[in-house]
């Protein structure tokens, strides 16, 4: 008995070996070599150099694009503006035309004050609005004041005439209206 377990006992170390030497062959069959790594790693990196060059030309595509089309946009940005003001300068040659054939000045007045609401309410339609003035407190960041002069019948600050209409595009003022303000009532 005692040899069969001695034989039992050297059997043992010699299967482990040969596991050992069997799990061994199988990895090594599975991990790649070196140079298969060092292969693979440059095709990989070599595929990412080529995806970012890419990337960047795409980039940059889209940027001479973009450049392009605000030039653009900047070169025809009143287009929709001139197309509005053309029929009304088209009246206007009309109107001196007809005052120029006829001789009525008053007919002539009414044509050119058509004119004007029409040129008001093409800037409307773009947001372009008339800056108010009459009778309001100056307000510097929209009036410009040309001149003060002394009225009873104004407070101080108040504008009573405007000399020129100023204009504005929603909350920003385009030109300010230049207006004479009240001194309040004159001194005695």
């Amino acid at each position: 008995m005692a040899e069969e377990t001695e034989s039992q006992n050297s059997e043992t170390p010699e299967d482990d070996s040969a596991t050992v030497a069997d799990e061994s062959a199988i990895d090594s069959a599975e991990e790649p070599s070196i140079e298969e790594q060092l292969a693979q790693a440059i095709q990989e990196r070599d595929a990412q150099t080529d995806r970012a060059l890419r990337a960047q030309a795409e980039l940059e595509n889209v940027r001479r694009r973009l450049i392009r089309e605000a030039d653009q946009i900047k070169q025809f940005a009143v287009a929709p503006l001139a197309a509005e003001l053309l029929p009304l300068l088209d009246n206007l040659q009309r109107g001196i035309t007809a005052g120029e054939s006829t001789g009525n000045i008053e007919e002539l007045l009414n044509g050119l004050q058509m004119v004007s609401k029409s040129f008001e309410e093409s800037f409307g339609r773009f947001g372009v609005q008339k800056i108010p003035t009459m009778n309001e407190q100056f307000d510097p960041n929209k009036h410009e004041a040309l001149q003060q002069v002394p009225s009873p019948d104004h407070e101080p600050m108040q504008i009573v005439q405007e000399v020129e209409t100023g204009w504005q595009m929603h909350d920003r003022v385009i030109r300010p209206s230049k207006v004479i303000v009240s001194s309040g009532p004159p001194a005695e």
